[in-house]
């Protein structure tokens, strides 16, 4: 960022240093940040938003909004014990980026941003207002009705895809040959069971199997996150997906063996 932002992709840009403000947590926080931000976009690995959405609370105004844009179950609720539910917004992206060796970040798919406003949640202006400036930047946002169904539907695909793809070594559309898809079926399976306990509406097996396989085949050549933070020796994300679904099952008395097994064994793989 002391360079600038350098975009290759879907869509390329050059952004200049002298258009960002800089803070880090070692250093006092500028004047015009404090209490400055109409929004704030928590961009990172799901761990890490329980710290950083405390650290929101530096530059976001008091009418202003936060949303996670990370994988996994439980960051709404995060953001909502934090800041309350006036000032969280539940989101989901089905962006594909990552940051090359280079520094240079790669807008490998395009993708959109789910956003919707959560029980006592911002007013449908807010969330408009937010989705103006999204769209201005090309990121295709789309507001939604139900906050608990945009995020398990996205959470959904992270579960059967991510721990299968990242134990195995594969790409994702290797998963759609042999018995390997029927195994991210079974963890559709224990999943929805966990989601109709929570009273949420997710897509019915028929329905999310032929999204999968849509998923799937779209990104067939692609590496799952999970399988490049394994292969690079860093934390992975299970907290936040399947061990997060069994926690969730065990509340309820229910069993989710597929998950449960998945979970240890990722979580073994890393530190």
């Amino acid at each position: 960022m002391l360079q600038g932002l350098t975009v290759d992709g879907e869509r390329s840009m050059d952004v200049s240093a002298s258009r960002f403000l800089f803070s880090c947590e070692e250093l006092p926080v500028e004047k015009e940040l404090l209490a400055s931000s109409d929004a704030v976009l928590l961009a990172c690995k799901s761990y890490a938003v329980e710290h950083l959405a405390q650290v929101a609370s530096t530059f976001l105004k008091p009418n202003g909004v936060v949303l996670a844009l990370s994988n996994g179950l439980g960051h709404t609720e995060t953001l909502v014990q934090i800041h309350g539910p006036q000032n969280v917004v539940a989101a989901s992206t089905t962006h594909g980026a990552y940051t090359h060796e280079s520094g240079v970040v790669v807008w490998a798919g395009l993708g959109g941003i789910g956003l919707a406003a959560p029980p006592l949640g911002p007013s449908r202006a807010q969330l408009e207002s937010l989705v103006d400036v999204l769209s201005d930047a090309g990121l295709n946002p789309t507001v939604h009705e139900d906050a608990s169904a945009l995020v398990w539907e996205k959470v959904l695909l992270n579960l059967a895809i991510n721990p299968i793809a990242a134990l195995a070594g594969l790409k994702n559309g290797e998963l759609l040959e042999g018995t390997l898809f029927d195994t991210c079926m079974m963890v559709y399976r224990e999943a929805a069971q966990v989601a109709a306990m929570e009273r949420v509406s997710v897509p019915e097996e028929s329905e999310f199997e032929a999204q999968l396989r849509r998923v799937l085949t779209l990104t067939r050549d692609n590496t799952c996150s999970m399988l490049q933070d394994i292969k690079a020796g860093r934390r992975t994300e299970i907290g936040a997906l399947n061990q997060a679904l069994v926690q969730r099952a065990e509340a309820f008395g229910l069993s989710v063996p597929v998950n449960q097994m998945l979970a240890s064994l990722v979580q073994v793989c890393h530190p």
